[in-house]
């Protein structure tokens, strides 16, 4: 889906759901911010120059190299932004396996021996290694079972509160929205037809906003 019209701004610190149905365009966007697709018009500014974003895609298995140990894996970003030697690289990988519930003995696995719960806190602890200022969850649960969904979201909270994170969530499941998101934008036929602060379901001015906002229950 082409997306056009977007203006949209992502706040230091908080989470930006972007909620809409399947097809509307939020994988492109998704693209845009990561630099993956280029804008055919209009501008994207970057507050900073030296600003890093990383992102978590919706199916674990296919975003992780099949050949590769996980420890490679989580650390591929630092290999490629610096080089690091491979015990600077191996430490990381056990720091960041912690944080995110894989055990550091695990590491030299490859991703086939993993639930798809675990192939995604792999995922997010590669996203962690480069110390990214913001994190795009492009559907970051919709490919995981049921029981496996919460945990991830809140493993995501932790390391949003512990690390000072901005994410930038997209999903076409309100409940996911509803659990994580400060703000949210509703995107449809490619374009964000509104955005409204999560708590009030108001665009700030009191005036209610869309529906999928307005139905909203203030974020826990």
């Amino acid at each position: 889906m082409a997306i056009n019209g977007i203006d949209l701004q992502i706040r230091r610190g908080e989470t930006l759901g972007i909620v809409g149905e399947s097809g509307c365009g939020k994988s492109t966007l998704a693209q845009l911010l990561m630099g993956m697709l280029q804008p055919s018009h209009g501008q994207y500014i970057r507050s900073g120059s030296q600003r890093i974003m990383q992102m978590v895609f919706q199916d674990p298995l296919s975003s992780l190299n099949p050949r590769l140990p996980v420890w490679r894996i989580i650390t591929e970003p630092l290999w490629i932004a610096k080089r690091s030697s491979e015990q600077q690289r191996r430490a990381l990988a056990e720091e960041l396996a912690v944080q995110v519930g894989i055990r550091p003995e695990y590491l030299d696995r490859l991703p086939h021996a993993f639930s798809g719960g675990q192939r995604q806190r792999i995922a997010i602890a590669r996203a962690l290694s480069s110390q990214p200022d913001v994190i795009v969850l492009d559907e970051p649960t919709s490919a995981l079972d049921i029981s496996v969904q919460a945990q991830i979201l809140n493993l995501l909270v932790t390391l949003q509160v512990n690390r000072g994170l901005t994410y930038v969530l997209i999903s076409h499941n309100v409940s996911v929205i509803r659990h994580m998101s400060d703000r949210v934008a509703v995107m449809y036929l490619g374009q964000i037809v509104r955005t409204g602060r999560r708590a009030t379901g108001t665009d700030g001015s009191g005036t209610s906003v869309h529906p999928i906002i307005a139905g909203l229950p203030p974020r826990h």
